[in-house]
C-alpha cells in the first residue's frame, strides 16, 4: 500500500511539473472586422512574439458567409509615430471560408525592417482581376524581435 500511495504520489509530480514547464501557445486571432457591404472575417496569427529562434510567421484569415474573395496579404511594420512600413513580403489567393494556412520567414521580415511590432493585412475583393476592393482586414500585432 505504501509502494502504490509512494508511485501516484511521483505519477502526480512528474505530470504537474510537465504541464508546468510546457511551453505555453499565445496564437492568437485579431476580433471580427466588417468591411463594405457587410463582409466579416479575422485573421489569425501562431504567436504574438517571434524570436531570433522562430523560422515563420504563420497565418490566415477567415470570413463569415458563402462569396469567394480574392486577396492580397502582406506584413506591415507599426511605426511609433502612426502609419505602416511595407515589408514588401505578399501572399495573394482566395477563399470561400479560410485561407489555408500560410507562411511569412521571419528572417525576411527582420532583414527587410527590423525588429519591431507588425501586422498582416488582407486586402480583400469580390473579383479576381481585384478591381472590386471590399476592405483591409488585420491581425492583432505581434513582436519580432
Amino acid at each position: 500500500m505504501k509502494r502504490l500511495f509512494k508511485s501516484i504520489v511521483i505519477t502526480a509530480a512528474l505530470i504537474a511539473s510537465t504541464a508546468a514547464l510546457a511551453p505555453q501557445a499565445d496564437a492568437t486571432w485579431s476580433g471580427w472586422q466588417t468591411e463594405k457591404f457587410g463582409h466579416k472575417a479575422r485573421v489569425y496569427t501562431d504567436a504574438t512574439t517571434y524570436t531570433s529562434s522562430a523560422k515563420t510567421v504563420d497565418w490566415k484569415a477567415e470570413k463569415k458567409g458563402a462569396a469567394t474573395l480574392y486577396y492580397t496579404a502582406g506584413v506591415y511594420k507599426k511605426r511609433s509615430g502612426g502609419g505602416l512600413t511595407d515589408t514588401g513580403l505578399v501572399h495573394r489567393g482566395s477563399f470561400k471560408t479560410a485561407t489555408p494556412l500560410k507562411s511569412f520567414s521571419v528572417k525576411s521580415i527582420r532583414s527587410k525592417t527590423g525588429a519591431g511590432s507588425y501586422v498582416i493585412q488582407v486586402d480583400c475583393y469580390t473579383d479576381s482581376g481585384k478591381r472590386h476592393y471590399i476592405g483591409t482586414f488585420e491581425s492583432a500585432r505581434f513582436n519580432v524581435k
